[in-house]
């Protein structure tokens, strides 16, 4: 298994059906969410270096992603921060690193980054919501919806 720096941009080709895959696991509104990666923002967001994105790759196939923003926080401008936007890895892959080794490395260049504080974004009841106390992550606070 092999994770390594990716771009964004280039990469929503090639991970297309794990994009598929990843929608139609979490997406809870599809009739409104429908799957549509905004190029031209993760474009802006890369050209401006506040992209780290990832991908896990298995003799050459790419298996896993992680895509992660990071920026001066809007409420503590003195905060450097990383948000998730995406992690996900092929149910294939589950049962193997690759969604660890995603996350620590997110972690290591968010810290290269001068990041002081990571944020992953996970639905209820998923296998990333039941990982991440186990790796010393708490809440931050809950995010609710209701579709208008």
């Amino acid at each position: 298994m092999l994770i390594r720096a990716i771009s964004a941009v280039a990469s929503i080709e090639e991970a297309g059906p794990l994009l598929v895959e990843h929608w139609g696991e979490v997406a809870r509104n599809k009739e409104v969410m429908v799957l549509k990666p905004n190029v031209l923002a993760y474009q802006a967001l890369e050209d401006a270096g506040a992209l780290i994105s990832l991908g896990a790759f298995d003799d050459g196939r790419m298996v896993g992603y992680a895509v992660t923003i990071c920026s001066a926080h809007l409420h503590y401008a003195d905060l450097i921060y990383a948000s998730n936007d995406v992690i996900f890895v092929a149910g294939s892959h589950r049962n193997g690193p690759a969604g660890i080794r995603l996350m620590r490395e997110t972690e290591r260049l968010a810290l290269e980054r001068g990041a002081r504080l990571i944020l992953w974004h996970a639905k209820p009841d998923t296998t990333l919501d039941r990982i991440l106390p186990r790796m010393g992550y708490g809440v931050q606070e809950t995010v609710f919806s209701r579709q208008l």
